[in-house]
């Protein structure tokens, strides 16, 4: 669970845009701040010009500036809801890689579950093949005394045959199931990934609590429902935006200071103090600005469909809420009968050894048997490990 939130590259994007959405956010409040420019410039002109009262005449000027300039543009309405907005969105985003990193770990742990299944299941055709090939040699030996027939050690030839295919088929599972594990922990594919055998146990994580209360919890901690909850939020601020936003009025503002010199032809001198003011407010009448309806009705549309999607992931997330207790209690009763099956299918295989010896029994009936005592003992390996995993998705599922 630690290396599945370390390296993980889905993880690493979703706080990227993290990162990227709480500049952006910052970004948006930093609009109010004025603009501050420094320079210098020079400016000529020869030839013909007109003077404000109308004459047109030969003239040869030029002129210089050094100075610094303080500017404002603002739409105020624009800057302030954009900026709550985009406030909401890296608030979204944030829970989005949380997200993001439950749905990894939840992941992986399935799939180290399933690697542990693999093994546990081979580890028990391996002890089936074990026993097998000591049944069979002492089969060879009765054969060689006369004492039981041929038939019988082909029987027990075939079951190891059948015993050894399966361990090379599980094999393959199991090689598969650390490669698929690899992966998602970003570790190198060949990397020869071997579980904890002593964790083959079932694990209760999460206590008994009804449908109402698991619902309640999920709506309260699952970061999709937070994310859901920020975008509604902004949704319903950009609807304001396009409402209120025109308004309010846009302010122009400047302020320079510095100074200005030059004169008739290549006049260099009279150089002096100067400073120019400026403020101004204004409204912008059409697209962007009042009486544009259809940016109002993109706002509502966006924020309907904001909420429809919330709609949309309640309803999936109170169906993951549902199914995985269901799960667990399968997998739960599952372990039960199945540690019956494998107490009955020990004490068969204990009779059919018992009226053998006795030469009450036959060969088939042992391996039948015991056949029996393999496939109980891989079932339960399966509810176990199904148990486990049903609570790890319990615990996403109610966002713990």
């Amino acid at each position: 669970m630690k290396l599945a939130g370390a390296n993980n590259d889905e993880i690493e994007l979703a706080r990227v845009r993290h990162t990227e959405s709480i500049a952006e956010s910052r970004q948006a409040w930093q609009r109010f701040w004025p603009t501050l420019s420094l320079g210098a410039g020079y400016r000529g002109h020869e030839g013909r010009v007109q003077d404000i009262g109308g004459a047109v005449f030969d003239a040869h000027k030029q002129q210089y500036t050094v100075g610094a300039t303080v500017l404002i543009d603002w739409s105020p309405g624009d800057i302030y809801y954009a900026a709550l907005a985009a406030q909401q969105k890296a608030l979204a985003a944030e829970h989005l890689a949380e997200k993001s990193r439950r749905d990894v770990v939840t992941q992986a742990v399935g799939r180290y579950f399933d690697l542990l299944a693999a093994e546990a299941a081979l580890a028990i055709i391996e002890d089936d093949l074990r026993l097998t090939l000591e049944y069979q040699t002492q089969i060879k030996g009765a054969v060689d005394a006369g004492t039981s027939f041929r038939a019988d050690l082909l029987r027990v030839q075939t079951q190891a045959a059948r015993a050894k295919l399966a361990i090379r088929q599980h094999q393959e599972k199991r090689d598969l199931a650390a490669a698929a594990l690899a992966e998602i922990l970003r570790l190198p594919p060949a990397t020869a990934l071997r579980p904890a055998k002593a964790d083959l146990v079932p694990v209760r994580l999460n206590g008994k609590m009804g449908v109402a209360s698991l619902l309640s919890h999920a709506a309260q901690n699952r970061p999709e429902m937070k994310a859901a909850s920020a975008a509604s939020s902004a949704a319903w601020i950009e609807k304001d935006r396009a409402r209120v936003a025109p308004l309010i009025p846009n302010v122009q503002a400047g302020y320079t200071a510095g100074g200005l010199g030059g004169g008739y032809s290549s006049q260099w001198g009279n150089f002096g103090d100067t400073q120019d003011f400026y403020l101004g407010l204004g409204w912008k009448i059409g697209p962007g600005g009042l009486f544009d309806r259809q940016r109002q009705i993109i706002a509502d549309a966006r924020e309907e469909a904001t909420g429809l999607q919330a709609s949309q992931l309640k309803a999936a997330i109170g169906r993951e809420v549902v199914e995985a207790p269901a799960k667990a209690q399968s997998a739960s009763d599952q372990i039960a009968i199945n540690d019956e099956a494998v107490s009955a299918a020990e004490e068969m295989v204990t009779l059919a050894k018992q009226r053998q010896a006795s030469q009450l029994g036959v060969v088939l009936e042992y391996l039948l048997a015991r056949e029996e005592l393999t496939r109980a003992r891989q079932s339960r390996v399966q509810a176990v490990t199904d148990f486990n995993k049903a609570q790890h998705e319990l615990k996403r599922a109610v966002g713990r």
